[in-house]
């Protein structure tokens, strides 16, 4: 594999368990800016769980060369919540 495949995996990856961690935190009402970095959730719970995957998929994207910063994050995330707060419903689909 090659290391722009790797990043591109790698940061996909980190994305994708951002997003799963973001939306447990909204579900539970937590405040993504102030709990994801330094919040610390029961052992076994699923946030504890989640925030683990999180950890662990910024590690390995940052070991080649995918380092968002936490601003960056945070701004991914405000983002996605614009987002669905315009889509609501889901994202819009093209009628053929």
């Amino acid at each position: 594999m090659s290391n722009q495949t790797e990043r591109d995996t790698l940061g996909e990856l980190l994305f994708r368990e951002f997003g799963a961690y973001a939306a447990a935190l909204d579900e539970h009402g937590e405040d993504w800016a102030h709990a994801w970095p330094s919040a610390a959730w029961p052992p076994h719970t699923p946030l504890a769980a989640l925030q683990g995957r999180f950890a662990v998929a910024r590690e390995a994207a940052a070991a080649v060369g995918v380092e968002p910063s936490d601003a960056a994050i945070t701004e991914e995330h405000q983002m996605r919540q614009e987002y669905r707060a315009m889509f609501p419903d889901g994202p819009p689909v093209l009628i053929g």
